[in-house]
């Protein structure tokens, strides 16, 4: 057996220790990589079409929820509707697992997607737990600020309810865009191969976060590029209710499983 074949071996065993984010080799792609880990991204789902539906159709099924649920105040709409497509990356879990025995040759199918990821439940949790309450904490900013200005100047019930739907005053919505947009950047460069390398090296959650902030800061134009991808597709999906998701999910799911591939070495 080679020393490559020995190498692609150790990176793929489910058992590896949990590794050092200063010990990864980062990378450097072309700004072009983003269009190629899309198309293998959408050759996955083809491989797989299963498992891909599966985990696209509970994300469709989650976000339509959403819409269906709030009705009735539209401001907690967007808000619940950002919050789902930051959480994406951690719900992403189970097609980076799908991915990844795929790749060692491995059978694929949904149980044993949720098979390894018990075995990095510990990880795989922190760092969702991590992301929920960095999410939480920006909707609850949101709802206090809307409150404090309705209240200020009508501090009646109808006006506190008006802030938790989140109103229609323009410098209100401005905020609620401007800051989710940040939100969303933060997330992104903490998530964007964070999740994939949990999955594949059990990494910490720290750990994974800080070599997913080394790998953006390494490859800024091709991972701003995946960034655009990522947020062009996933308004779209939500654009579409949510039904598009069903494909759109997976796509983005496996297409960072390959950036990963790509910006870490073996």
């Amino acid at each position: 057996m080679s020393t490559n074949q020995q190498t692609d071996i150790a990176a793929f065993d489910g058992h590896r220790d949990s590794v050092n984010a200063n010990d990864l080799r980062i990378r450097q792609v072309e700004p072009g990589a983003a269009m190629r880990w899309l198309r293998e991204g959408w050759a996955a789902v083809g491989r797989a079409p299963g498992v891909s539906l599966f985990y696209g159709g509970l994300c469709a099924a989650v976000g339509f929820g959403v819409v269906l649920m709030s009705q009735a105040m539209p401001g907690l709409t967007v808000k619940f509707i950002i919050a789902l497509l930051l959480l994406g990356p951690f719900l992403a879990a189970g097609l980076h697992v799908n991915a990844r025995q795929h790749h060692a040759g491995e059978a694929t199918g949904i149980w044993r997607s949720f098979a390894l990821d018990g075995q990095r439940r510990s990880s795989l949790a922190l760092f969702g737990l991590l992301l929920i309450f960095v999410v939480a904490t920006w909707m609850m900013a949101t709802v206090v600020l809307f409150a404090i200005k309705v209240t200020a100047l009508a501090p009646t019930s109808a006006g506190y309810v008006t802030a938790l739907g989140g109103g229609a005053d323009p410098l209100m919505t401005l905020f609620l865009l401007v800051s989710g947009a940040l939100l969303a950047g933060g997330v992104f460069v903490s998530s964007v191969i964070a999740v994939p390398l949990i999955v594949d090296r059990d990494a910490g959650p720290v750990a994974a976060a800080h070599a997913s902030w080394r790998a953006v800061a390494a490859n800024p134009r091709p991972m701003l590029a995946w960034a655009g991808v990522v947020v062009g597709l996933m308004l779209l999906g939500a654009l579409s209710a949510f039904l598009a998701m069903a494909l759109i999910f997976p796509l983005l799911g496996y297409g960072s499983w390959y950036a990963y591939r790509e910006l870490i070495e073996a």
